[in-house]
């Protein structure tokens, strides 16, 4: 019963999710032909114009990495469209818990408290619906590529979609888990949702910087699995520290659902 209804609460987020990235995978790869007849003409732009030396240095690395479909890959899909939209339904899938619930009527609340079950693990089975939604949309829109890959003369590597999908959802999780938090907070859904998008893009911003000086790494850099794709292995330390992170706010949400006075 609790499995069912955080299924039902949460499946609209979901499926749109599922939906619009898997469109968005599709795109990816009907893109690369028209990227790589412009390739030789956006390789002889004149960036001498640009002042910033480490600009200019970030513009020469995309064009590089975009040269080959699998650079194309990670750059447009992983790095930006995928990391980018799964951040937004992982915030919007964490935000809107039991206190949501019962600032908007009270009924879904009275509703998961009056069943047999304790508060801990009606919080935990919320959190575990999403988590596994959330994998979900991490892996399957990304396997939309290998398998409509040899439909442009392409292949991409299955080992490849699934290392970075399980990259961007561990690191990723840390914004479920700020959302789902932040809903044991407060009683409605847009601050938690604001707030941990506000976060989120502080954090692009900062690790957007910090990358021009040569320092790029941060939850982000984590999500795109940039160390595997160029070759160093995956990112162990920051999925690991991602995890501890993200498992200790779930575990201070459910600390603060247990002690709530419905």
């Amino acid at each position: 019963m609790l499995w069912y209804k955080s299924w039902l609460e949460t499946r609209w987020r979901f499926l749109i999710g599922l939906g619009l990235l898997s469109i968005v995978a599709c795109g990816a790869v009907f893109q690369y032909p028209a990227v790589l007849k412009l390739t030789p003409l956006a390789s002889r732009i004149n960036t001498t114009v640009i002042t910033n030396s480490a600009v200019e240095r970030a513009i020469k690395e995309g064009l590089a990495v975009q040269s080959t479909y699998r650079g194309f890959i990670w750059w447009q899909w992983v790095r930006q469209n995928l990391r980018q939209m799964w951040t937004i339904f992982a915030v919007l899938l964490g935000s809107g818990g039991l206190i949501a619930t019962s600032g908007s009527g009270g009924g879904g609340t009275l509703f998961m408290l009056s069943l047999p079950a304790s508060r801990t693990r009606v919080a935990g089975v919320r959190a575990a619906t999403a988590l596994g939604e959330l994998l979900v949309l991490a892996l399957v829109p990304s396997l939309v590529i290998p398998l409509l890959s040899p439909a442009i003369g392409q292949s991409y590597s299955l080992v490849d979609t699934l290392v970075h999908g399980v990259c961007t959802f561990v690191a990723g999780a840390t914004f479920f888990s700020l959302a789902f938090l932040l809903s044991t907070v407060f009683s409605d859904l847009w601050r938690p949702l604001l707030i941990t998008c506000a976060m989120a893009v502080v954090l692009a911003f900062f690790e957007g910087v910090l990358a021009l000086d040569g320092w790029p790494y941060g939850v982000f850099w984590v999500m795109s699995g940039e160390s595997y794709f160029r070759g160093n292995g995956a990112p162990w330390l920051g999925l690991l520290a991602s995890a501890a992170v993200s498992a200790a706010m779930l575990y201070a949400a459910t600390k603060n659902i247990a002690r709530q006075d419905f």
